[in-house]
């Protein structure tokens, strides 16, 4: 398994023996882009082409894309295609305007989750989406702290980056972030449901005395970034110890969500446990830029009594014919 300085897997390193034209094309995107655009594989790929499930290089050869998570039916659907285009030739807008495709989108999209979950609020990325839902979560329950697995990932923005162990903590882990194991049958043994609650416990217990106190649980719903475990009702038990303690569950369903797990719409109905908050992101058009955040009617009215949200790319017109 090849990783680069950063320790990033399946990288390209550098070293290994490109053609002209790859070496040529690898410079100059560093000289543009900088060294923090990470390329995949030892021997990096030119993609040109995409069609359903595959992707073509510059060469034309083809690739069976097993790995892509963005686009939900396939690279280059027609109906997507269709759709944009169709509406792009119609009307670009944002929000603020009357229109029905938002709302029409809007009406869909909730009827897959309980009726508790009564609102949505649109922005372009997944990142953006976790980022409105702690500052939802901590603005509604007067916390800072936030509890997360060990090695998740929720995004880029400075408020979720600092949430995404993932991604390093460089001058350290921020006094309000408790992290907690993922359930792995491979290390543990027992019941892992339980085991996960009671990490919470703690980790609830520590954020308390530090004077934090719990804002929220936010966990992807199959773990990926830790190592995808799918095990029914993992996160029943700790979510109702965050519930219970003030806090919120916030459900993000960037990378399970939207039937991915097979058996469901969403991860969070395999927990048998109702998130206070649902974040979605780039699945959700096909890779195109749009995502949101789904949640309780209460919790968007608490909100927007003393704060405001505007966004002017998130839920337009094209973005939501993209989703459609």
């Amino acid at each position: 398994m090849i990783r680069d300085s950063s320790g990033m897997l399946n990288a390209y390193s550098g070293g290994s023996d490109v053609d002209h034209l790859t070496a040529e094309l690898i410079e100059r995107r560093r000289s543009l882009l900088g060294s923090a655009y990470r390329l995949f594989y030892e021997m990096p790929i030119h993609m040109v082409r995409g069609e359903g499930p595959w992707l073509f290089d510059i060469d034309g050869n083809r690739y069976l894309d097993a790995y892509n998570n963005v686009v939900s039916v396939g690279h280059c659907h027609p109906h997507i295609v269709e759709a944009i285009a169709r509406q792009a030739g119609i009307l670009n807008t944002h929000t603020r305007y009357l229109g029905e495709s938002i709302l029409n989108y809007a009406e869909r999209l909730l009827a897959t989750v309980p009726d508790a979950l009564g609102n949505i609020m649109f922005t372009c990325t997944g990142s953006e989406a976790n980022d409105l839902a702690l500052r939802v979560a901590r603005y509604c329950t007067g916390a800072k702290g936030i509890i997360v697995t060990q090695l998740a990932y929720h995004g880029v923005t400075q408020a979720v980056a600092e949430v995404s162990p993932s991604l390093g903590f460089g001058g350290g882990q921020p006094s309000y972030v408790r992290t907690i194991s993922a359930p792995d049958s491979y290390r543990f043994d027992g019941n892992l449901a339980t085991l996960l609650a009671e990490q919470t416990q703690a980790a609830i217990a520590e954020l308390e005395a530090a004077g934090h106190g719990v804002a929220a649980i936010m966990c992807d719903t199959i773990f990926s970034s830790d190592g995808v475990f799918t095990t029914p009702g993992l996160m029943d038990g700790a979510a109702k110890v965050v519930q219970a303690a003030g806090g919120l569950y916030i459900a993000d369903e960037v990378q399970a969500g939207f039937g991915r797990t097979g058996e469901t719409m969403w991860g969070f109905q395999r927990h048998g446990v109702t998130p206070d908050i649902v974040t979605m992101g780039k699945p959700m058009g096909n890779g195109h830029p749009v995502a949101a955040a789904i949640m309780c009617p209460e919790l968007l009215t608490q909100f927007d009594d003393e704060s405001r949200y505007v966004y002017t790319v998130g839920g337009t017109t094209v973005t939501c014919a993209a989703a459609a």
